[in-house]
């Protein structure tokens, strides 16, 4: 028996949202609930259809992005209520995050670079290499099977993920793609994973775990922040106050000229 699939259309979003402000919903909640569901709507596939699987597939989506998982039950819920507007509640997910109260570790950028340092000073270029790749370039542990010795060659990676149903494109900071590129010489491997076994098959993830928690002492790093999810959500937060400055920065630039255009065409001018 095929399996029952539902299309999911913007328009079909749309007319959810206007249910939920004829029941009185606030334009606050309308803008999160329709921000939430536009990413429900990209992270779909061509047909964009979804059905039994798609619930837990994008869980588990929402975790890998390093998403809390108060955020990942926020985004559960609003699936729920959608599902039941489209007369679908036997898609509903009862499997919600249970962590919510549980303070998740953070890992700080003057931590970060303790681990590089204690790891440069130990002599473990592969933690070295692990976590600067991690943390520095952005890269998730599900992805590093993808940096191979030909991405190197062209400092670009082209990184596919659920099943190749998005893609995004990395480029490798140049010190690190540097660094790497003379690691896989004298590693002599000429194709291939970067980060490999002997038998030449991408690393294990209780491997990569290992190879970065294994400095944490001497960095004086706690070792629970010492994981590629630490990793992974300091390079996010950097990514955010780097914006957040440059939000700031254009906000200033555009008041000034604001003010230098007033004392000029100002009507009193």
């Amino acid at each position: 028996m095929e399996e029952a699939r539902e299309a999911i259309t913007e328009g079909k979003i749309e007319d959810f949202l206007d249910h939920l402000a004829r029941k009185g919903r606030g334009e606050s909640s309308l803008q999160s609930y329709r921000r939430i569901l536009m990413g429900l709507y990209r992270y779909l596939p061509g047909d964009k259809s979804i059905g039994e699987a798609t619930g837990p597939l994008w869980k588990r989506h929402l975790e890998e992005q390093g998403f809390s998982p108060a955020t990942v039950n926020s985004h559960l819920s609003v699936w729920n209520s959608f599902l039941q507007y489209l007369g679908r509640r036997q898609w509903q997910m009862e499997d919600f995050n249970r962590e919510t109260e549980r303070i998740q570790p953070e890992l700080s950028r003057r931590e970060y670079l303790r681990l590089l340092s204690a790891a440069k000073q130990l002599g473990k270029e592969k933690s070295y290499l692990l976590i600067k790749t991690l943390g520095g370039a952005g890269m998730r542990i599900q992805e590093l099977p993808q940096l191979t010795v030909e991405a190197l060659e062209t400092g670009v990676v082209e990184l596919e993920y659920h099943n190749s149903r998005q893609r995004r494109m990395l480029h490798l900071p140049e010190g690190l793609r540097a660094e790497l590129r003379d690691y896989v010489r004298r590693e002599g491997k000429e194709s291939g994973p970067v980060f490999a076994t002997q038998e030449g098959e991408p690393m294990a993830r209780t491997s990569v775990n290992y190879f970065i928690s294994v400095v944490s002492r001497d960095a004086r790093v706690s070792e629970e922040k010492a994981t590629p999810r630490c990793l992974w959500k300091m390079y996010q937060e950097t990514c955010r106050e780097i914006r957040s400055n440059v939000a700031v920065l254009i906000e200033q630039s555009y008041q000034r000229m604001l003010e230098e255009e007033q004392l000029v065409m100002g009507w009193n001018a």
